[in-house]
Parts: structure tokens; sequence; C-alpha cells
């Protein structure tokens, strides 16, 4: 795990526990978000408001149809924090 990814995780992992009211021990990368973790669609959408803070990164709009575990959405936000910022064309 790289120092970025290693940050990432760190942060996200009380995230998680918060937002699914698990216990942060529960919060392991293979767990599964719903089926592990018992996130519903109202616990998604706050993991997704609270990443955008917390990160500086919106989940929204991205495709997710590969992410199911906790480590997914870890490698997500690393992903999108390594992307260039978006930078208005000059005319």
């Amino acid at each position: 795990m790289d120092v970025e990814h290693g940050d990432v995780w760190e942060a996200l992992r009380p995230l998680c526990a918060r937002v699914m009211s698990v216990p942060p021990e529960a919060v392991v990368p293979q767990a599964r978000l719903v089926a592990d973790l018992g996130a519903d669609s109202l616990d998604i959408t706050e993991l997704e408001a609270a990443s955008e803070e917390l990160f500086g990164v919106s989940l929204r709009g991205t495709d997710k149809r590969g992410v199911s575990t906790v480590g997914d959405v870890a490698d997500l936000i690393v992903s999108l924090r390594a992307r260039p910022a978006h930078t208005p064309v000059a005319r």
C-alpha cells in the first residue's frame, strides 16, 4: 500500500464505520459495503457526500459498477485524486 493509499485508508475507515454504524474493526478492505457492512442507499449517498468533503473528490457521476468493497472505494478515491484538476479552456 503506497502512502497515498494508506492516507486514504486511514481516513476512510472511521468514516465508513460512522456512516454505516459498525465498529471500526469491521471495516476492512475486503468488507462488502452492502452484504458485510449493511449499507443501504442512504448510507452510500452519505458516504459519497462525506468523501467529497473529506477527500476533495466527487464520487457522484463516476462509474461505480466495480465498487463493492471498502477497498474498492479507497482505490476509486485514490484514482480520482490522481487525476489532474479540470482547467477551463482559455478563449
